[in-house]
């Protein structure tokens, strides 16, 4: 496993099968009932992280390309110095080389798997920045959020990069568009609910009077006007911010607030279009900041009649949400046209209740742009977050986010891509690398491309093996993509993998095989991926996982189960943990929709589509870790009721939120200042422990988590307990639970499914 992260951290790659077989021949497998079925039960899939190292080799210049498929040169072709060429790794044909020895080799044939090239185009203008900012706010705290918006705004745009483009527009009853290229606070006011209905670029370019610039010219009255260089935002910014206040609208009785998200959003895209309507091609971010659900104009997710409740699940099923439709199909326009802009979507869900992320889902995911929900702006959540997305990138002299991007993949004949799953939309690209026979997420394209992504953007390739005699595949991650100084590169990391010709039991049990932290984070996805995209019917999903999970264990245990004899059944240590993963993933959020709302479910699931391997198991196991007197560190613990203790403090980190828990006794003891008493140093340190661990995390992870921390038998101690195993769910008879931490539930605990998963996989077949 350590070398599965060495490998990763590396060049930014972790697959599920380091060995692997070709299809049979003559087998049909793949879809069944609309699920991947391949031969190994859990697929051949590849977790990359582009843009995770920056340690590579920098080449300056085009690649070196295979002419007949298109695949760049790398460490695994083969050159001939006597006929001057080289064979591609990929189709076997051979290309002109431009080198008669070694030494004369250019970098990218001995550079090792992954090499950046520096790509001699013009640089392009630095990005442009357009903030939406919601100022339907209610209530005793409204002003107070609303100061925290406008403080954290101003620090936001300090730290964008030098010569970005900034624009600001605000949203309540009305859109207004600033002009922070004039010397007072002047804006231009648009209704929200046009005749027609809609903002389409023409009605925008009419509303903010900009004249339309000659062919080939950039539009007059765009960039100076409403959208300046950072230098002039940082002048002029102040004085508009602090003439901002709450909607001076106020809501009628049993009505709310009116806001006109969407409206907003349309028109922040169609400024976007007035500044790529010359031959200049501009790239950027629109970052919406809404605080309540749409309920005017386009997008609108419910009405402003407070009768009317906000969409949930069981109303989705029942047919009862008559903006769904309507609103969907408005998302999909904005994202249609963003897709074009090379413009991402950011949201900023500062609300307790919904404010509309389903309907703009594919605007905001498949544009590579960020989700963070919270329900305030003086949290750490929003301001840390935000922080974070403007930060520098660790090792390059840029920020952290990298423009258009097309992720490219390259496969030998024996492989086939089955499909993507990430923040990107599909290019429809066709080559002979795809396959025909099995889709999984974003299919049928050997490309897709994101407006933007970051150091931690990840994107999950999933194969299809197919026949043949070769004893090698090799797969090609080509990754173009621009810089914050305009710069364009290319990034390709190019893989290499034995074929097990004979897959038997002995083969594929080596240890060097399987990756389960891998096929745990791809099966996760790609159970999340058929929920979205099945109306979240849960029982195929359920019986998918089930039965590939059963199939898997019994294809792979030491030796051939004894049917009826469950014992039999024995798994090396590198399987022993997937059941586990799978028990979690089933209790999950992203799986079991009861009990959250629809915008929640969208957010947990883009956050898991876009993360590397990492990152996925802790969303679906989360970390658990144990401090006691007198020791300095935190152990690792099951995540189990049994390890709730009167006497101990637990740190669990569960991705969206961390959680510190204190015993009833450290509890007591800590209210009684025992950890500021001479002598009891031990104790301090006991207590202190934990918070550093969680700085670190909260310092690292994007979007900043929400940090809980609770003492034994509290109100908030359900975040935790909902988390862990219920090896406990009922008190012992004698009275005598001592320590027991007894959790009522339903659910099945972990020792009772490893109990069935062991019989099934051992029924006798009839």
């Amino acid at each position: 496993m350590e070398e599965f992260k060495k490998i990763e951290e590396e060049h930014g790659v972790r697959w599920t099968w380091h060995l692997y077989p070709n299809k049979t021949n003559g087998k049909d497998r793949n879809m069944v009932g609309g699920f991947f079925q391949p031969e190994c039960v859990i697929p051949l899939a590849c977790v990359i992280t582009p843009m995770k190292t920056s340690h590579t080799p920098v080449i300056q210049g085009d690649p070196m390309k295979c002419k007949q498929c298109g695949a760049v040169a790398n460490a695994y072709c083969n050159p001939n110095f006597q006929n001057e060429s080289w064979t591609c790794s990929f189709c076997r044909s051979r290309n002109a080389l431009r080198a008669r020895s070694y030494e004369e080799l250019t970098p990218e044939f001995h550079q090792g798997m992954t090499v950046e090239y520096v790509l001699p185009r013009q640089p392009l203008p630095p990005p442009a920045f357009i903030f939406v900012l919601d100022l339907a706010l209610s209530g005793n705290s409204a002003a107070a959020e609303l100061e925290g918006q406008k403080r954290q705004l101003a620090k936001t745009i300090s730290m964008t990069p030098e010569g970005s483009l900034i624009g600001l527009i605000t949203v309540g009853r009305f859109v207004s568009v600033y002009e922070l290229g004039s010397d007072s606070a002047r804006c231009v006011v648009l209704t929200g609910v046009p005749k027609t209905g809609e903002y389409p670029l023409e009605k925008v370019r009419q509303f903010l009077g900009v004249s339309k610039a000659a062919r080939g010219g950039q539009d007059q009255g765009v960039v100076g006007r409403y959208l300046v260089q950072k230098s002039d935002a940082m002048l002029r910014l102040p004085d508009v911010l602090e003439g901002l206040s709450t909607d001076p609208w106020p809501a009628n009785q049993k009505h709310r607030l009116l806001r006109a998200t969407g409206p907003a959003v349309e028109v922040a895209t169609g400024v976007a279009e007035l500044l790529n309507q010359g031959q200049v091609k501009f790239h950027g971010r629109i970052l919406l900041f809404t605080s309540g659900p749409a309920c005017k104009g386009q997008g609108k997710i419910v009405s402003d009649h407070l009768d009317e409740t906000i969409r949930q699940y069981a109303d989705i099923d029942e047919g009862n949400t008559p903006h769904l439709k309507k609103s969907t199909e408005f998302g999909m326009k904005i994202a249609k046209r963003l897709k074009g802009l090379n413009f991402a979507l950011d949201m900023f869900m500062i609300a307790l209740d919904q404010v509309g992320l389903l309907e703009l889902t594919e605007a905001v995911s498949y544009t590579g742009g960020n989700i963070v929900s919270t329900d305030s702006s003086e949290t750490d959540v929003f301001t840390g977050s935000l922080d974070k997305m403007f930060e520098q990138a660790k090792n390059r002299d840029t920020h952290n986010m990298f423009f258009e991007a097309v992720l490219e993949v390259q496969t030998s004949s024996e492989t086939k891509i089955a499909g993507c799953i990430g923040p990107c939309r599909s290019l429809e690209k066709m080559s002979s690398s795809v396959s025909t026979t099995v889709e999984v997420g974003e299919a049928k394209t050997c490309a897709w491309k994101t407006s933007v992504i970051d150091q931690s953007t990840s994107f999950t390739v999933v194969f299809d093996a197919e026949s043949g005699s070769a004893e090698k595949r090799y797969a090609q991650f080509i990754t173009s993509f621009i810089d914050t100084h305009g710069q364009r590169r290319l990034r390709v990391t190019t893989c290499c993998q034995q074929i097990a010709q004979a897959p038997t039991r002995e083969v594929m049990n080596s240890c060097w095989a399987f990756d389960q932290l891998t096929a745990a984070a791809v099966l996760g996805k790609m159970a999340a991926k058929y929920m979205e995209q099945n109306n979240n019917i849960l029982g195929p999903v359920l019986r998918w996982l089930d039965r590939s999970l059963i199939k898997f264990v019994k294809q792979f245990s030491t030796v051939a189960p004894q049917p009826g004899n469950p014992d039999s059944l024995q798994l090396l240590p590198q399987y022993t943990l997937l059941p586990q993963f799978m028990y979690h993933l089933r209790r999950s959020e992203f799986l079991q929709v009861f009990n959250c709302s629809v915008d929640e479910i969208v957010f947990f699931r883009s956050a898991l589509f876009r993360e590397n391997v990492q990152e996925c198991v802790i969303m679906l196991q989360p970390t658990l870790f144990e401090y006691v007197y007198g020791v300095a560190e935190g152990n690792p613990v099951l995540l189990d009721s049994k390890s709730l203790k009167s006497d101990n403090i637990l740190f669990c980190d569960a991705y969206f939120d961390v959680t510190i828990h204190h015993g009833s006794t450290i509890a007591e003891w800590r209210d009684q200042g025992y950890d500021k008493t001479p002598g009891y140093e031990p104790f301090a340190e006991q207590l202190a422990a934990p918070h550093r661990d969680m700085a670190a995390i909260v310092a690292r992870r994007f979007p900043t988590p929400k940090i809980t921390i609770c003492d034994q038998n509290g109100s908030q101690a359900r975040y935790l307990l909902n988390k862990l195993n219920p090896s406990d769910t009922q008190a012992p008879n004698n009275g005598q639970g001592g320590d027991v931490q007894v959790i009522h539930t339903d659910d099945a605990n972990l020792q009772t499914f490893m109990k069935q998963l062991k019989r099934l996989a051992t029924k006798k077949e009839e």
